[in-house]
């Protein structure tokens, strides 16, 4: 995600902060009790979500980001990070709308002026992840899938964070985009380097999504350094300053997710990535382009 994206979700997460925690949702389904669901997800980790549980059959809208499973690039888009294709969404009747909490400006007008409920669901840490399996189960109609769903990741999650509990704690940095943007201690990638075994040096900073400084990235010299596959991190950007000065550079512990989505995205392939980053952090590996 490019530093423009991250602005924009910087702002979303002010909008978030301010919003109420927590308020009334609408019923899954209003009208008779027969109809058919028609469910539109406005974010990537949502739509994965109803397509783990089975709920395909019932989405008929989604984003222009949504691309896992592969089935979910031929959904109609409606949405993207800071809009609603109003007309469009109206055009395919849905019975109700799913978002995330970050998302309450775009789904505002969806309730106002197309009268459609728009069901907001958590998205600020690891465990809103079983409240969003639960509210998109809801919607469309399987809360007994979603409730298997969430019981299979809390035994895989449990397994990785007791396998890698009695190890050393490696000291983590993840560089989401330059020039310091991280994830801290309100974010949900905290939790997963401290499940996979190590301490999020960006912890310290209450923000989900800061930006260091360069002169407090070298403070915090991290051991390891998880860098997001989009950021353009070659030999030039490691040879300069901050990073250049990093125990994680100069020791050869930086490394590349095999897809961002598995650690930047709270959806079901979350355990991908929290595997992924307990080898990763605990390996010897060297620089991963």
């Amino acid at each position: 995600m490019r530093a423009h994206a991250w602005a924009a979700l910087l702002a979303l997460v002010v909008v978030q902060a301010c919003a109420p925690h927590q308020r009334s949702q609408p019923a899954a389904h209003e009208g008779a009790a027969s109809e058919r669901p028609r469910v539109v997800s406005l974010a990537p980790s949502l739509t994965e979500i109803a397509y783990a549980i089975g709920c395909q059959d019932v989405l008929v809208a989604g984003t222009t980001y949504d691309d896992y499973p592969p089935a979910a690039r031929a959904l109609p888009h409606v949405a993207d990070l800071s809009a609603v294709d109003l007309e469009r969404l109206s055009a395919l009747h849905p019975t109700i709308v799913v978002a995330l909490h970050d998302q309450e400006r775009e789904g505002a007008p969806v309730e106002s002026r197309l009268s459609i409920p728009v069901m907001y669901l958590p998205n600020r840490n690891l465990a809103d992840l079983y409240a969003d399996i639960a509210g998109v189960g809801a919607a469309c109609g399987k809360p007994a899938a979603a409730a298997h769903l969430s019981r299979a990741l809390h035994a895989r999650i449990d397994a990785i964070a007791r396998m890698t509990h009695p190890k050393p704690k490696p000291r983590v940095f993840f560089l989401l985009d330059l020039p310091g943007f991280t994830a801290g201690a309100t974010s949900f990638i905290d939790d997963l380097i401290r499940l996979s075994g190590g301490v999020n040096v960006a912890g310290v900073v209450k923000a989900a999504y800061p930006a260091i400084s360069a002169e407090a990235l070298v403070q915090m010299d991290p051991d390891v350094l998880i860098v997001a596959r989009e950021v353009p991190f070659g030999p030039s950007v490691l040879a300069a300053e901050p990073w250049r000065s990093l125990k994680a550079v100069q020791e050869g512990r930086v490394v590349r997710p095999p897809s961002d989505d598995i650690v930047e995205r709270n959806g079901p392939r979350v355990v991908q990535g929290l595997t992924w980053m307990a080898a990763a952090i605990h390996g010897t590996g060297g620089i991963a382009r």
